[in-house]
């Protein structure tokens, strides 16, 4: 599993509910929303995967299904395996498709 998320991360975290209210992550609790996160391994969805681990740990939310699609337009199969890693370590449940080959991992 990922590691504790940074408190430097969990403080920034922590200010965006504060500005928006944590009505809504309560609401997606209670009502027991699912969510779907395409994640492609850049910043922003990698920070989102931890934005949903934050939201699972405190509010107690529904566990996320990531999903990866590689377009096979490139060969980045150094970059694959690592993003293949960290969506392992979120210990989420995952679709990793690579459309190239057709391979469908699951999780």
């Amino acid at each position: 599993m990922i590691a504790e998320i940074p408190t430097s991360i969990t403080k920034i975290f922590e200010s965006a509910l504060s500005r928006m209210g944590t009505n809504l992550p309560k609401h997606w609790a209670e009502q027991k929303t699912k969510f779907l996160i395409a994640y492609s391994g850049g910043k922003d969805s990698s920070i989102l995967v931890l934005f949903f681990k934050y939201l699972k740990e405190t509010y107690h939310i529904q566990t996320p299904t990531l999903f990866y699609l590689s377009h096979g337009i490139r060969s980045i199969e150094k970059e694959e395996k690592e993003l293949l890693q960290f969506v392992q370590s979120t210990g989420f449940p995952y679709f990793f498709v690579k459309k190239k080959s057709q391979n469908l991992l699951l999780n």
